[in-house]
């Protein structure tokens, strides 16, 4: 599949990028295997080198592409993480829980083996700060954010940087669907003994009550609002 001639307008950007992924999707570019040069691409496609080496730099910081200094640029991956971010952006709220079970067990049992004395006193004030909020349903904006700074926490705690790092990503949708929740005041809390119920377990270093503990959590809350859940407005965006 050959790259077109783009006409340089505000988006030249945009539209390279767009056809250097359709060279990618299509097979065009393997994985492994070495990009055009700049100046081949820069040419093939009628826009500045800059323009290209910007495109490239954008599909590296996506992890497709890897530019290797005095070598030139190779195919990581075929995939963009377009369509997870997209699907990230318009998940529903039990969708959203339902993730956030995924990582939160995972996070708990690691943070059960992994944590420090410092980083489980944190985690204590942090829990007194989430139930403080948790109590007071006349802020539901306040409750979010203290609610997934415990879970983060925990991510933390984990030690593992990668997990960390993707929860980091995901936790504005997590409070989108905390906010939610907390302002009906139809759905019951979770309640302060459940996220006490992690610490303990995490403190004790028991690594399966942990997991189990952190399970039910996030099982109260899918329960709570059912499946058949509501997504957050622009507004409470």
């Amino acid at each position: 599949m050959a790259l077109k001639a783009v006409q340089v307008t505000p988006t030249t950007l945009d539209q390279v990028t767009a056809q250097m992924i359709e060279q990618l999707n299509s097979g065009e570019w393997t994985v492994g295997s070495k990009l055009p040069s700049e100046a081949a691409l820069s040419q093939e496609m009628n826009v500045s080198r800059s323009v290209v080496r910007e495109a490239i730099r954008g599909l590296a910081r996506l992890g497709m592409l890897d530019p290797v200094h005095g070598s030139g640029t190779y195919v990581r991956t075929r995939h963009s993480p377009t369509a997870m971010l997209e699907g990230l952006d318009h998940a529903g709220v039990a969708e959203i829980f339902e993730v956030q079970m995924a990582y939160d067990v995972q996070a708990a049992g690691l943070a059960a083996e992994r944590h420090t004395a410092a980083q489980l006193r944190r985690l204590r004030k942090l829990l007194a700060k989430r139930d403080a909020s948790e109590s007071d349903r006349s802020d539901p904006l306040q409750f979010a954010v203290d609610d997934s700074e415990f879970h983060l926490a925990i991510a933390e705690i984990a030690g593992n940087p990668l997990l960390h790092e993707t929860y980091k990503y995901f936790v504005g949708r997590l409070r989108d669907g905390l906010y939610l929740v907390h302002s009906d005041t139809a759905i019951p809390s979770c309640g302060h003994e459940s996220h006490a119920a992690i610490v303990d377990a995490i403190a004790s270093r028991d690594v399966a009550a942990a997991r189990a503990a952190a399970y039910e959590v996030v099982s109260m809350a899918i329960a709570s609002i059912g499946i058949g859940d509501r997504q957050p407005s622009e507004e409470q965006r």
